[in-house]
């Protein structure tokens, strides 16, 4: 009997709806066992267990184990594979504190492990948003300020950073310089011989390199700007916009923005955004008898109608 089949039998956790379409329930649940059984291994009290989430304590501080990235991930790997990539990816969760003290002391060190990560109103934080440092910049989500160091992304508190005497501005503008490049896959197409797209891909960065568009792909603006779409930290749909057919774009684009929004690690929105004289702003969604509607934002409607 194969690993994956150790559990088929047992009841366990019911499958969140989130992952519905994504893993079953018995897949579900030899994921969530796995994740018990390592935490016990490694002598964590686990103190919750929730839809995908395990609540653990480590010398006394409470730590939030989100699996939403795990269990999305894990859907494109042959379920005999999935302990030891889970395994290893609570291994790369190790918090070293003492690294991390000697980063918040050694700016001119740290420095080059600042990056940002754009988050989804979904994402589940495990402190209140003011103690950390956080900023808008796409509508109705939040950009975050990390620290990506031995494989891991530690989110910056606003008290972290008291000894690197940097503002906030300084540090963003800094973390978004070193978005690495090369990491960024761009490609390009012809939608229906009418809409020309311009795709980004990324393991973790796309929607964060896109907050820098107009310095690192201008070419995505046209007369009237930019139309995008962030589903997923690694995947970012952008349209230079010359013509008013946006909607019918947005039309074409949906079944898609939707399955990588639902089926992608690192799910941002649904939501499709405006670029235009360095602001983002959302397409406002509204709602009728026939159900729900994407609208041009007012600014663009006059700009267009003109």
């Amino acid at each position: 009997m194969g690993f994956f089949d150790i559990f088929k039998k047992k009841k366990g956790f019911d499958l969140p709806s989130m992952y519905k379409g994504i893993v079953n329930r018995d897949q579900y649940n030899l994921i969530m066992q796995t994740a018990i059984q390592y935490h016990q291994e490694k002598s964590f009290t686990i103190t919750k267990i929730d839809e995908g989430e395990i609540v653990i304590e480590d010398n006394g501080d409470k730590e939030h184990r989100y699996l939403d990235n795990l269990v999305r991930n894990l859907a494109s790997y042959d379920p005999e594979d999935w302990k030891n990539a889970i395994y290893e990816h609570f291994d790369k969760l190790k918090y070293n504190s003492a690294a991390f003290d000697y980063l918040y002391k050694d700016f001119s060190y740290a420095a080059q492990f600042l990056r940002v990560l754009v988050k989804g109103p979904t994402f589940n934080f495990p402190a209140e948003l003011g103690e950390y440092i956080s900023r808008v910049d796409f509508p109705e989500t939040n950009t975050f300020l990390i620290l990506e160091f031995e494989g891991q992304f530690h989110y910056v508190r606003k008290e972290d950073i008291l000894e690197w005497e940097k503002t906030e501005e300084e540090l963003f503008e800094i973390a978004l310089d070193n978005i690495p490049e090369n990491e960024i896959e761009t490609n390009e197409y012809d939608l229906n011989d009418q809409f020309k797209l311009f795709i980004f891909f990324s393991g973790d960065y796309a929607a964060s390199y896109i907050l820098n568009l107009k310095e690192k792909a201008d070419y995505v603006i046209g007369n009237y700007g930019t139309l995008l779409a962030i589903p997923t930290k690694g995947t970012v749909y952008t349209h230079p916009i010359e013509k008013g057919n946006i909607l019918e774009l947005i039309t074409i684009l949906g079944p898609t923005i939707a399955k990588f929004y639902n089926e992608d690690p690192g799910n941002i929105t649904l939501n499709y955004y405006w670029y235009y004289n360095d602001k983002f702003e959302v397409f406002p969604i509204g709602q009728d008898s026939d159900g729900y509607f994407i609208s041009l934002p007012e600014n663009l409607h006059k700009l267009l109608n003109n």
